[in-house]
């Protein structure tokens, strides 16, 4: 049986949910930002989760309204609280420069934030399944052109509390095609968070952070591999 909860959140700038936490369980406790409004909607049996998150970004919610939730059975499903999704504090936003440039506006050549977030919950057995669409925009600034780029995005699922602990954790790059001083969307969905079911007063501690992880994106480049010595003969 699957029991689905289905959660929406918009937001026109770069704000966050009320908890608190890091993209690792033994990252400093950041100060809170701006509350993101958030409006619980039961999902449709006849949609899947990510063409209604990307009808409910593109402003086309008819799909999304369930007059009651139901389980695999066609019988009313447990309703659970689905952990929020917040913005990472300190990578909420992605700047690069031009190579070789100093840290100026100038030098700017594309910036990428967050705009909207959805998440829907979902019980299979003894584990919770969380589903998360992420939407954002890349701005593109003085120095830029166009091209591809690719965006590091880290998702991680983290227990809060006075020891807090991240029970899921993986980095994604998202490929976004930029065309010369133009603010191009991007979008990315998540459907395979998956963790051990919690007990409900557990389960109210779990926060997903969503963030850029510049630093992890380049430490998942592979290394080119060495050239092999060559010995010249005497």
């Amino acid at each position: 049986m699957g029991a689905p909860c289905l959660a929406l959140a918009a937001t026109v700038s770069l704000a966050a949910c009320s908890s608190f936490g890091g993209l690792t369980g033994n990252s400093p406790t950041p100060a809170p930002t701006s509350t993101a409004s958030t409006t619980p909607a039961p999902a449709s049996s006849n949609a899947s989760f990510a063409s209604r998150v990307t009808a409910f970004f593109s402003g086309d919610s008819g799909n999304l309204n369930s007059p009651t939730l139901q389980s695999a059975g066609g019988t009313p499903a447990e309703e659970i609280d689905c952990p929020t999704v917040e913005y990472r504090q300190g990578a909420a936003t992605l700047a690069v420069n031009a190579p070789g440039a100093e840290n100026t506006a100038l030098s700017l050549r594309y910036q990428a934030s967050f705009t909207q977030t959805a998440r829907e919950c979902i019980l299979r057995g003894n584990n919770l399944t969380i589903k998360v669409g992420i939407q954002g925009r890349v701005v593109v600034g003085p120095a830029g052109v166009s091209g591809s780029i690719n965006i590091p995005l880290r998702y991680a699922l983290v227990r809060e509390g006075l020891q807090p602990k991240t029970l899921w954790t993986k980095l994604f790059t998202v490929p976004v095609t930029i065309a010369e001083n133009q603010n191009v969307p991007w979008l990315h969905i998540e459907e395979e968070m998956t963790v051990p079911r919690p007990s409900n007063d557990e389960l109210e501690a779990y926060v997903v952070y969503v963030g850029f992880d510049p630093e992890g994106g380049a430490a998942a480049k592979p290394k080119p591999a060495a050239k092999p010595k060559v010995t010249h003969p005497r």
